[in-house]
């Protein structure tokens, strides 16, 4: 009986420590001084294509998209409202957007292909 008791107390602080991990659990780093900082911390972690999304790199278009976590792209928001509200950026067509997806737990990204309109 006592080993019975025993088993469930232990199984009960198990879950108890694992609850309280996944509660603290936070997809960027919220004590980051800015942006970028918070973009380096964010999570790229997921189970399916969907967990994953592109991300502005910095204020200004030029400077690419970054692959994140769904979760990480909310939290980052709040960063980028702040830091990048007041940007000046140039109007230069140097934007290049990235597709998405999730391989193996961790979310990667390639460049989308553009059609090609040259005029032959």
């Amino acid at each position: 009986m006592n080993l019975k008791v025993a088993g469930l107390l232990g199984a009960a602080f198990l879950f108890a420590g694992c609850a309280s991990q996944e509660i603290g659990y936070q997809p960027i780093n919220v004590k980051a001084k800015n942006y970028t900082q918070a973009l380096e911390s964010a999570s790229k972690s997921c189970q399916v294509d969907a967990d994953c999304t592109a991300v502005n790199k910095g204020c200004c278009l030029c400077q690419g998209k970054e692959v994140v976590n769904q979760e990480a792209a909310l939290a980052l928001r709040s960063f980028w409202n702040k830091d990048c509200a007041k940007a000046v950026c140039t109007l230069q067509m140097c934007y290049t957007d990235i597709e998405t997806w999730c391989e193996r737990g961790t979310c990667k990204s390639k460049p989308k292909v553009r059609p090609n309109y040259a005029v032959k």
